[in-house]
């Protein structure tokens, strides 16, 4: 199988893949604080290798596909007040995946898919999605890559509502299983917020109030959610399961039709 790593092609090579109208992924991540028993990279890495995986299975079935080294840092002004997180301003991130994303258009990609690793960036992507189809007139799609894996992950949680947040069940799991070398069990420890019915403060929960707040008021460690209840087994099946999860999808757009001009395929497009 050819590579999906757009940095390991040469220009020719770029310009024989867009002639076959592929998809281009852009993975977005962040570096910051995950409690005691994680890294700073969680976001970064997991978004990469959930992507990478995907890709290569939609390759495998079918699809051109080509994905752009992972944005490792992102929006995350709530974690800064814990040592070593790097954050961007809103401005800086909007304007750093928007300008990857238009040289790729510019390049020729019609199908671009900006898929997220961190839930404080999510918002922004939504905004910038708007803003590069109505100020720039490209069309580009975004996502988180848990969110085409819900079901699944309301299954396969064993936390009540809450576990699933900040260094917690699901990304503790997805680091046992991917870089276990990282992960120190032994310091993990799990935090509940209070409301979490209102506040969002747990993935499958939702949220109808919006507010703002430091993590370190939230929460000593850092942590939110239940990250004693990961092991490396259970990462390796729910990691499989959002590969395939996110591999569907990106298939599925392969099929969509062919935005060139943005304006006139609003309403034909899913």
């Amino acid at each position: 199988m050819a590579t999906v790593r757009l940095a390991e092609l040469s220009w020719p090579e770029v310009r024989d893949l867009v002639a076959r109208d592929p998809v281009a992924v852009i993975p977005v991540g962040a570096f910051e604080q995950h409690g005691p028993h994680l890294p700073l990279m969680v976001d970064a890495h997991l978004c990469e290798t959930v992507v990478l995986a995907s890709a290569r299975q939609a390759a495998a079935r079918g699809i051109a596909i080509t994905v752009t080294p992972v944005v490792w840092t992102g929006y995350s002004p709530h974690h800064r007040d814990f040592p070593g997180t790097i954050t961007l301003d809103d401005k800086v991130f909007s304007a750093l995946v928007g300008q990857v994303a238009q040289s790729l258009w510019h390049a020729g990609f019609r199908r671009i898919v900006v898929l997220n690793g961190h839930g404080g960036n999510a918002h922004l992507l939504r905004n910038l999605t708007q803003t590069l189809h109505y100020d720039h007139s490209l069309r580009v799609h975004a996502a988180s890559y848990w969110d085409f894996a819900l079901p699944v992950l309301a299954r396969w949680r064993q936390s009540p509502v809450g576990g699933i947040n900040h260094a917690c069940e699901m990304e503790t799991a997805l680091m046992a299983a991917t870089r276990p070398d990282l992960v120190r069990m032994d310091l993990a420890a799990d935090h509940y917020l209070d409301r979490p019915r209102w506040f969002g403060s747990d993935l499958l929960a939702g949220g109808t109030v919006t507010t703002a707040a430091s993590f370190a008021s939230l929460s000593p460690s850092g942590v939110i959610g239940a990250p004693t209840l990961a092991t490396p087994e259970r990462g390796a099946e729910l990691l499989a399961a959002m590969t395939t999860a996110v591999a569907d999808f990106l298939v599925d757009l392969a099929s969509w039709p062919r935005p060139a001009d943005p304006t006139a395929t609003t309403e034909s497009e899913p």
